[in-house]
């Protein structure tokens, strides 16, 4: 086998071999689906006290 011939032989196995893995990746990789945004709280009661609340305190009762 001439050099020549050997090159475009081997270009062509490795052109086929590219093509192969990026069909795989596209096929074996679908698009993920959306998901929603969670719906966000927001809350007037900031509890970033650093002292314990007793058993029955409303930290938001404003007392």
């Amino acid at each position: 086998m001439s050099r020549g011939t050997w090159l475009a032989a081997t270009a062509g196995l490795i052109s086929a071999g590219v093509v192969a893995a990026v069909a795989l990746a596209t096929v074996a990789e679908p698009e993920p689906e959306p998901h929603p945004t969670p719906q966000r709280v927001y809350s007037s009661c900031l509890a970033a006290d650093t002292e314990p609340v007793p058993a029955g305190d409303d930290p938001c009762g404003g007392g």
